[in-house]
């Protein structure tokens, strides 16, 4: 049966616990006035308060693996691909080192998964993205690099979920979009789950508290022991509808962000 719901960047759909839970969390969120319309949006003002921080240049002092390893992309829109297929040849000769190359050559871009419901995603080698690619300062993504490079925007040739995290934005069918964050709550539906939250002290601040008291039991076995003040420094997080203001603004224009931003003045 077709979903209700829809992601938006990725054509994997959810699944039915994941648009059981989203139903009940929606329809609540607009009873209590935590969720609330504004044009062709449904802003979840508790969710976008969620403190972040995205540190990419410490995530390696801070855990074992990146979110870029371990595993594979969400699936990229069809229109993304098109894009990324055209700067490919380029991105590879620039970021992609040799046995990389060979797979390409031999493989493809694309793998398909039974966790992406047989939908093509980017290939892995070595258990790890191909465009994972860590090259000093900046960036582990190659093609998140070779856009910068070539001024044009990240989510335009790196798969869009990776560039949203941890933001969340679903479509119903009627055409509203839900645009949310990932905490607690949000993870029984959204598509970055309770892993993202329990693995990365990202978008978990409460974890990245206890990783930092040295007499406390392990939180996890992807966060390092003894985190150096710098590295996610607690009172550097902000709610993620300010840390994530560019692409919130990119994607759907400054009065959305100015609208979220609103909310949250006294009246």
């Amino acid at each position: 049966m077709k979903s209700r719901y829809r992601f938006v960047g990725t054509p994997l759909p959810l699944t039915e616990n994941e648009a059981y839970h989203l139903h009940k969390y929606w329809k609540k969120g607009r009873r209590d006035g935590t969720i609330r319309a504004w044009k062709g949006f449904d802003i979840d003002s508790k969710a976008l308060l969620t403190p972040v921080l995205l540190d990419c240049r410490n995530c390696h002092h801070a855990h074992h693996e990146s979110c870029c390893e371990g595993g594979f992309p969400f699936p990229p829109a069809h229109e993304q691909t098109e894009l990324l297929e055209l700067h490919l040849p380029e991105l590879t000769k620039r970021h992609l080192h040799r046995d990389k190359q060979e797979q390409l050559q031999q493989q493809g871009l694309y793998e398909r998964h039974q966790e992406t419901t047989g939908l093509p995603t980017i290939a892995t080698f070595k258990n790890d993205c191909l465009f994972c690619e860590v090259e000093g300062a900046g960036p582990a993504c190659a093609a998140h690099r070779y856009a910068l490079e070539e001024q044009l925007l990240p989510e335009q040739v790196k798969p869009f979920s990776c560039a949203l995290f941890p933001l969340e934005w679903i479509v119903e069918e009627g055409g509203r979009l839900l645009i949310t964050a990932l905490n607690e709550e949000t993870a029984r539906f959204s598509r970055w789950g309770s892993a993202y939250r329990h693995d990365f002290v990202c978008a978990n601040l409460p974890l990245r508290l206890r990783a930092s008291d040295k007499g406390a039991p392990k939180v996890s076995e992807n966060i390092r022991a003894g985190l150096l003040a710098d590295a996610f420094a607690p009172d550097r997080y902000r709610p993620v509808y300010q840390e994530m203001k560019e692409i919130l603004c990119r994607t759907y224009g400054d009065e959305l962000w100015q609208e979220i931003e609103a909310s949250y003045q006294p009246t």
